[in-house]
């Protein structure tokens, strides 16, 4: 494809979308824009090369994974909750994309929790983050790590456990944020799953040995209930 043709397909592309988003970013109307678009070979060929289709054809893999696993009251608040355009889509995707560089490089306080606070103000959950954390960020496994940490810390624990299942999906096997996954689980009272994620760590130490008989034993009591 020219340069020239390039141009004019990127622009139809874009007015489309930008239409369709205008009119809604409901269930249907989110998946009659990803049916068309999948069946549009220049989109197909430029959601690799042009911004802001790369940063869509991200969303609709977040919604996706949304549409699974986010909590029945969170539906509405999806990955396109309160986009009209791909530039209010660019502009969520770099909010989330800036708090993983300002975790990243441990910019002053008062910075991430800047970042944090748009995060809470665009409705973004843990899936999102966890997604756009991997793609924008060298230091994965500790932004991810921290980024747990501070929505359990703002009692968020739901999109805590989001974002680490999404960590542990596509990071295997780290010690780190499998045991962040699993104290998420105890403090729930699950003692199954904590245990089934604890089984995952390689050479696990003599506290994480002695976590699991713990877990086994309360397992155990409650089975005999």
């Amino acid at each position: 494809m020219r340069v020239e043709q390039q141009y004019r397909e990127v622009l139809r592309l874009k007015r489309e979308i930008n239409l369709r988003l205008s009119v809604g970013t409901g269930f249907w109307e989110i998946r009659e824009l990803a049916l068309f678009l999948a069946g549009d070979k220049a989109y197909l060929k430029l959601k690799r090369e042009e911004k802001q289709l790369m940063m869509l054809d991200c969303f609709f893999g977040i919604w996706q994974e949304e549409k699974k696993k986010l909590p029945k009251g969170r539906i509405e608040t999806d990955i396109f909750h309160d986009i009209s355009s791909l530039e209010e889509l660019e502009k969520k995707y770099q909010r989330i994309k800036y708090c993983g560089l300002r975790i990243e490089n441990a910019v002053p306080g008062p910075y991430v929790e800047q970042a944090l606070e748009w995060l809470e103000e665009d409705k973004v959950s843990g899936i999102a983050v966890g997604k756009i954390f991997l793609l924008e960020t060298s230091e994965r496994e500790e932004n991810l790590l921290s980024m747990a940490q501070y929505l359990k810390q703002g009692g968020n624990a739901v999109d805590g456990l989001l974002l680490l299942q999404c960590a542990n999906e596509a990071l295997p096997g780290r010690e780190s944020l499998l045991l962040e996954e699993a104290d998420i689980w105890i403090d729930a009272g699950e003692w199954e799953a904590a245990l089934s994620l604890l089984c995952r760590i390689k050479n696990p130490s003599q506290d994480i040995r002695g976590l699991k008989e713990d877990l086994e034993r309360l397992r155990r009591v409650e089975g005999n209930d």
